[in-house]
Order: structure tokens, then sequence, then C-alpha cells
């Protein structure tokens, strides 16, 4: 057997290929749209007509609303991933810290605050959201936890300060 027929090229995607993509990440950036707008469940005719996509052809290219929701819900999550970061993470004093803290963290639940509404309503029916909900959590408690890991102002307490600052962050982000 030769080389060149164990790896055939890929054929580009055709032109059928190319529309049903494009429908299906304009539901997609619709459904987006109206959890940003304040709609926690819009409707089917709502996501279809906001899309310019027909009722029947949501459905052909999600199985159900639930799987339309996962997906909106996991591309949102790609597209903000970078507002998970905290600039200089660790670095400088414990108020420029704190300060770099607040502004990420206002920042990244004011972007993310209407699909997060969303994502724990829905979390309880959906393991896979609530999985990527306790993942997350667990992502910003591991980075406060090592942006302020070196504050001596927060070291050597008795009463364990930096811990309990940690804690008491990451219950207020919540």
């Amino acid at each position: 057997m030769s080389d060149t027929s164990r790896h055939k090229p890929v054929p580009p995607a055709d032109g059928r290929r190319a529309r049903r993509d494009r429908n299906r990440e304009s539901v997609v950036d619709a459904l987006l749209e109206l959890y940003g707008e304040g709609h926690l469940r819009p409707s089917l005719d709502l996501v279809a007509q906001r899309s310019h996509i027909s009722h029947r052809s949501v459905f052909r290219y999600f199985e159900d609303l639930d799987e339309l929701d996962r997906v909106a819900i996991e591309r949102f999550h790609e597209r903000c991933a970078h507002l998970f970061e905290i600039p200089a993470l660790g670095e400088g004093s414990l108020s420029a810290r704190i300060e770099r803290l607040v502004d990420q963290r206002l920042i990244l639940h004011d972007t993310t605050a209407p699909v997060a509404r969303v994502a724990r309503m829905r979390a309880p029916n959906h393991p896979v959201l609530a999985e990527n909900i306790v993942t997350n959590r667990d992502v910003l408690r591991r980075q406060l936890a090592a942006h302020f890991a070196v504050a001596s102002e927060l070291q050597g307490s008795a009463t364990g300060l930096a811990g309990a600052a940690v804690s008491c962050m990451e219950t207020i982000a919540r």
C-alpha cells in the first residue's frame, strides 16, 4: 500500500456543510444574545426568529433545546476564558493585588452574569454544566490562593488570616 493511499486529503467543506455550520453558529449566537438580554429560557420561536432560521432547522442542528443550551454555554465559556486570568498573578503589594483581583472579578462577573445565571439554573439537570461550574469555582479558588500566597501581610497569623481571606473572597465571588 502506498503512503498516499493511507493519507487521503480531506476534501474541502462543500457549500451545504459550510451553510449548515454558519446556520448552527447563528442559532447559538442568537441564544447567547437572548441570554444577554435577560431571557433565561427563550422560546424556540424567539431563537428561530433572532437567528433567521426555521424551527425545523434548529432541530436539524441540535437534538433538543437542552443540547442548544449546553453548546451555547460551552461556546460562551470558551470566548470568555481569558477573563478568568488575573494579571500579574501574585505580584506586587497587597493593595495592588487586591485592586487587580477586584477589577478582574468585576469584569468577569459583569461579562458572564447572564450566561452564568442560565448555567446555574440548568446545572441540576445537566451534569456537564454542573461539573463545569465546580471546575470554574475550583480554578477561581486556586487562583485566589496563589494570588495571595506570598502576601506577607496575611502570613503568620494564629487565626489563619490568609486562608480566611481566601475563603471570604471566594464566598463573595459566588
